[in-house]
């Protein structure tokens, strides 16, 4: 039974509830006053939970944050890196990177645009490079970082492309038409190329090509401010004057200066000329400065590759004061561009005015320990434009001469007793390269030079042995051969075994005097019992036409690329009818392990500037053996001589040709 409250506990419960309500009424006010001095950033909400207790106490809030939609992050942009670099004088490379669309798209909105896909590479004309660039600029999806070509590189192609002479197509027009006719077209374009650049070029057409003949004719349309002065090394200046006779026989007076007490020209005179030596020249620098030459070829340009040489000091006077001044080399960086240097300022002292920035820009110059240093190759491309818009031209002869046979090469790896039974010499010298050569990889110092000679003395018998057996064995076809060789030993050598087998043959060394150098050389081309000619590469490397050989062997090799380049062109040059055969031969564990590849590395360089076509590793290579009888074990090298030669040769045996 449930019992009823009474009006006392009727009233207590109703004064506690209102109790209840006016603390919460007070609770929820001083909730609000502190609410509003704290002035929240967001709408809060308090929610009351109920307290288990039996005592009414005040409830505890709890803050919600009003809820935000999230924004989307902004993603940072791609930086991408275009370089601009000279292709041709007329194109402009592009590469970038890392690859985007955007950039891609850039470059295609530009007409000219090219795609190289051997090199992966983007190229535009030279006029459109400035909208290129622009339209790179323009991009708003990515951050463009442009490295461009430096401005006065782009005044230096831009004044090329607009040469200062006009010349018409028909040459006959303003010279002699006579001696036009006898020029191929390539070596017309070579002229051209000259007059509109003033008579001052570098004309630097692969050997072979006829450069002295273009020489001549461009030096010849230039006439009314002759005499012309040649200088060139002391072992072509019968050549010259016999090109003069050939080509141009109105020539009256030929000077050929070979000693100090020979007369100089003293008129000026369209019929006069004047052919001496680069020593010659510094003997003779006040009288060649005095009469003021104003035509000057300078052949074998290369020989001026030092600036500091007092040859090239002498060079540097004369051609200030000449209008017209004509370098011919068929090698014009024999070794690194570098030594372009000193031949572009014969030509055009204005274009590279500062050895130091031409060397950082292009020869990967910079400060060593000791001194300044530019033997690198940089920007190769670049500097191959301006020099072949600017003041040089340089043609192939795969690219302009279609009738001159091909040449092909062959390495042959020399090996047997013949070799062997020498090594034990060699090991000394090898031993004493290696140490000193430690750092100095690719120099050549006189550890090099004594390793070089021995190498030749080490490898002469199994060369006779080679050239004969393969050349000149019992009714063999009759075939002229030029064998090329650096030390006098080693020509000695091939000398006495060619007389042996009773060949007919000539011998050029540094010590066959100039007048005798046409008439051996006229014997060797015209006489067809005369199958061999034994050269020296040095003396007899430039200068001269042998091209009724058909087969040139190197007894030896040399550390300079040019000097074995311009020794295989005096059989493969204008003139030659039949395809050109070069065999070198070396020997393994020998100097030779070191020369090939020095030499191989030096044509990489120099092919990269486009101042080589050759590279010597297509060449095939093959194996000969060459055994000593056992009845005949030569203990010296002299063995290999006829009695009546020993006392003549041993004289010779240590002297290296200059």
């Amino acid at each position: 039974m449930v019992r009823e409250l009474t009006e006392e506990e009727k009233r207590r419960i109703a004064a506690n509830k209102a109790e209840a309500l006016r603390r919460a009424e007070e609770r929820k006010k001083r909730e609000v006053a502190a609410a509003a001095m704290a002035k929240p950033t967001s709408i809060t909400n308090y929610i009351s939970r109920p307290s288990t207790s039996t005592h009414v106490t005040p409830a505890v809030p709890i803050a919600v944050r009003e809820f935000k939609p999230p924004t989307q992050a902004k993603m940072p942009k791609s930086n991408i890196h275009v370089t601009f670099s000279v292709l041709t004088y007329d194109r402009i490379k592009i590469r970038f990177n890392p690859y985007h669309v955007a950039v891609l798209e850039a470059i295609k909105a530009v007409p000219s645009r090219s795609y190289d896909a051997k090199d992966r590479t983007w190229s535009v004309a030279f006029n459109d490079m400035k909208n290129c660039q622009r339209n790179l600029n323009n991009l708003t999806e990515v951050d463009v970082t442009l490295e461009p070509i430096p401005d006065n590189v782009i005044k230096l192609l831009s004044d090329a492309l607009n040469p200062k002479h006009a010349v018409p197509s028909d040459l006959s027009l303003i010279m002699d038409p006579v001696l036009i006719e006898r020029l191929f077209p390539f070596q017309k374009l070579g002229v051209t190329f000259g007059i509109e650049r003033g008579g001052r070029l570098l004309l630097a057409d692969e050997m072979g090509l006829g450069k002295s003949i273009q020489a001549l004719t461009l030096a010849r349309y230039y006439k009314s401010e002759w005499p012309l002065l040649i200088v060139c090394p002391s072992s072509v200046k019968s050549a010259w004057k016999t090109q003069i006779n050939k080509f141009l026989p109105v020539i009256q007076k030929i000077f050929v200066i070979e000693k100090g007490s020979d007369p100089m020209p003293t008129a000026r005179t369209s019929n006069t000329v004047a052919i001496m030596s680069y020593d010659q020249m510094v003997l003779k620098r006040k009288e060649l400065e005095e009469m003021c030459y104003c035509v000057i070829i300078f052949d074998e340009s290369h020989l001026l590759k030092d600036g500091k040489a007092k040859r090239t000091q002498v060079a540097h006077s004369l051609a200030k004061r000449a209008t017209r001044v004509i370098l011919l080399s068929g090698t014009p960086a024999l070794s690194r561009p570098a030594e372009l240097f000193s031949q572009i300022r014969l030509v055009n002292d204005r274009l590279f005015p500062n050895f130091q920035q031409f060397a950082i820009r292009y020869c990967d110059g910079k400060q060593g320990k000791f001194c300044f240093e530019a033997k690198g190759c940089t920007n190769s491309e670049e500097l191959a434009a301006i020099l072949l818009k600017r003041v040089m031209i340089r043609r192939l002869k795969c690219d302009v001469l279609s009738d001159l046979p091909d040449k092909r090469r062959e390495v042959v790896y020399l090996s047997g007793d013949k070799i062997d039974y020498r090594m034990d010499s060699l090991q000394k010298a090898k031993k004493a390269f290696e140490a000193n050569n430690r750092f100095q990889k690719e120099s050549v110092n006189d550890n090099l030079l004594e390793y070089f000679s021995l190498t030749g003395i080490v490898k002469a018998a199994a060369v006779c042995t080679h050239i004969l057996d393969n050349y000149f064995y019992p009714d063999a076809p009759k075939k002229k051969v030029l064998i090329f060789g650096h030390h006098q030993i080693v020509l000695d050598t091939v000398q006495v075994e060619v007389q042996k087998r009773n060949l007919k043959s000539i011998r050029i060394d540094g010590q066959t005097s100039s007048k005798d150098r046409g008439r051996l050389c006229q014997s060797f081309q015209e006489d067809p019992d005369v199958e061999v000619a034994i050269l020296s590469m040095t003396a007899a490397g430039v200068g001269i036409t042998l091209t009724a050989a058909s087969v040139v062997v190197f007894a030896e090799l040399h550390w300079n690329p040019g000097t074995l380049l311009q020794a295989e062109d005096r059989a493969h040059r204008v003139g030659q009818k039949d395809s050109v055969f070069v065999q070198y031969l070396v020997a393994k564990n020998t100097a030779d392990d070191v020369i090939w590849p020095l030499v191989q590395r030096k044509l990489d360089v120099l092919g990269q500037v486009n101042l080589s076509s050759d590279t010597f590793r297509c060449a095939q290579s093959t194996h000969m053996k060459c055994e000593l009888p056992q009845s005949a074990q030569p203990k010296d090298i002299t063995d290999f001589f006829s009695h009546e030669n020993i006392q003549e040769c041993s004289s010779k045996r240590a002297r290296l040709e200059e």
